[in-house]
């Protein structure tokens, strides 16, 4: 019983690894159109200059997570500033009210979307200083490369 079980299970985990697919890669992987014109507009002329690949879709990499962050920072920060601005205008609205029920919940209100707006403003700048942070790393990366490589020129021209 053991032994017909350990064959079922040596037979089922075989026939997954022979028909499985073959991960082989025997052509380079290029850059995309979009890629190259996003490095291209970075300052990199992958046509022209030949750069490591590697530190390229890093570069890549760090410039999509910059976008991304500010992206997200623009978002709370916006969102508190209307929220913000409405607890402001409620709480302005607040002395007019005659009751003071009226009164008092224009002050709830109002308090309680300032605080949010604070909140939100709070959020927002994480966002902000990880896209900062990951544009000046973008930057460091592609001034050492464009060193790296005029370096390079200047000593083969030299030879």
């Amino acid at each position: 019983m053991r032994i017909t079980f350990k064959l079922i299970i040596l037979l089922f985990i075989s026939s997954f690894s022979l028909s499985g697919q073959i991960y082989d890669y025997p052509k380079k992987q290029e850059f995309s159109y979009r890629d190259s014109v996003k490095l291209y507009q970075l300052g990199l002329d992958v046509k022209k200059v030949k750069y490591d690949e590697l530190k390229l879709r890093y570069i890549l990499s760090v410039h999509k997570r910059s976008k991304l962050n500010n992206v997200f920072g623009t978002v709370f920060r916006t969102g508190a500033y209307i929220f913000g601005g409405f607890g402001v205008l409620l709480l302005a609205m607040a002395p007019g009210q005659d009751t003071g029920i009226g009164q008092g919940l224009s002050v709830l209100f109002g308090a309680s979307f300032v605080s949010i707006g604070g909140i939100g403003y709070g959020i927002s700048v994480p966002f902000k200083v990880a896209s900062k942070r990951r544009g000046f790393e973008r930057d460091i990366m592609i001034q050492k490369l464009n060193e790296k490589n005029t370096g390079n020129s200047k000593t083969k021209l030299k030879l």
